[in-house]
């Protein structure tokens, strides 16, 4: 009994040197304790795992449904690229790939609270590169060398990067939009290699949201360098201030910044057509995407996103005019223009989350 007994004791105390020596479960990085408290209890979360096993990608390309005429083919895929946010060809056809696999939490930062419309708010601001708080986010060009289609060689040109949003090149370099900074980093040797550090044309797009930034950076034809910016973000930028959705533009030289239009719903992408006209995506409802003019407003959550930017703006414009499909919206679109498909010459071509 004795030998059991001094067992019992022995195991006991064991037990209790392992569980001293556990260490303390360590506290949510990116919250501080009365927000991680808040986003566990926040009805509307939870984990979004049904525990479903990942179709490879030729299993998911089996499983889409082409139309008539038309062919599915599959050009990168993981572990080439994951998270392909935004991506622009350069003049060699190349595909550079903003790869967003810091989202959805910036790195280094901590969510004070939320206000009522979820919009976070931070305990700092996080400095540029290269003295930036280093997260996983990439930027990748992914290169067809065969020439057929099939990208079967990748380079990092950055990486370390803290919630990037979109990439585009041009005038010696290239142009990275990542909250709250607009970067250029210069390469006027085109060897795929930064100069040096980037430089900070931009600063002040919010993160209040990383589903709903600044995003979609695109030359227009005046030379301009456009962008979109989301419905759930501030921006003060130059002295410019709005609340939410919004189009506008930098100009490389002068480095003047201008809201080219506002409103519209959680607006992502900028596409131009051969005309010069712009066009956006959006999440707003059973829609299909705004035609953007330039200084013209369009319809927001006023209580959400503020009164218009001009006091002269007595009325608003709507989404586009859609006949046919009713559910869902485009949250990109493309006019498309290139000839090789002649029944879709003209029209907008859109991607829909189903």
């Amino acid at each position: 009994m004795k030998s059991t007994a001094s067992a019992h004791r022995l195991i006991l105390v064991l037990f209790l040197l392992i569980v001293i020596s556990l260490p303390a479960a360590e506290p949510d990085p990116r919250f501080t304790p009365e927000m991680a408290e808040f986003v566990k209890r926040f009805k509307g979360g939870g984990m979004l795992n049904d525990g479903s096993t990942r179709p490879t990608p030729a299993e998911s390309l089996a499983a889409c449904k082409v139309a008539d005429g038309l062919r599915w083919e599959l050009a990168a895929a993981e572990p080439m690229v994951r998270q392909p946010l935004n991506m622009h060809f350069d003049e060699r056809g190349r595909l550079w790939v903003v790869q967003y696999l810091q989202y959805p939490f910036p790195a280094g930062l901590k969510i004070t609270k939320y206000d009522q419309y979820l919009r976070a708010i931070y305990d700092k601001v996080p400095p540029p590169p290269p003295n930036h708080f280093k997260g996983a986010d990439r930027i990748t060009i992914l290169e067809s060398t065969r020439g057929d289609g099939v990208f079967d060689k990748s380079k990092d040109f950055v990486s370390d990067l803290n919630i990037a949003r979109s990439v585009v090149t041009g005038r010696g370099g290239v142009w990275v939009l990542n909250p709250p900074y607009l970067l250029f980093y210069p390469d006027k040797n085109r060897d795929d290699i930064p100069d040096g550090p980037p430089e900070v044309k931009l600063s002040g797009f919010g993160l209040e949201d990383t589903h709903s930034g600044a995003n979609s950076l695109a030359w227009g034809p005046d030379g301009w360098l456009y962008g979109a910016h989301g419905s759930t973000c501030t921006a003060d930028i130059k002295g410019v201030k709005f609340l939410g959705q919004a189009i506008w533009r930098y100009h490389p030289v002068s480095g003047d910044f201008e809201v080219f239009a506002e409103g519209g719903g959680n607006t992502f992408s900028v596409e131009f057509d051969a005309q010069g006209r712009l066009f956006s995506g959006s999440n707003y409802g059973q829609t299909r995407g705004l035609h953007y003019a330039q200084g013209a407003l369009y319809i927001k959550g006023w209580s959400k996103h503020g009164p218009a930017m001009s006091p002269y703006r007595f009325g608003w414009f709507e989404h586009m005019a859609h006949k046919g499909y009713e559910p869902r919206f485009p949250q990109a679109m493309l006019y498309y223009e290139g000839g090789a498909i002649p029944q879709y010459e003209g029209h907008i071509v859109v991607g829909m989350a189903l």
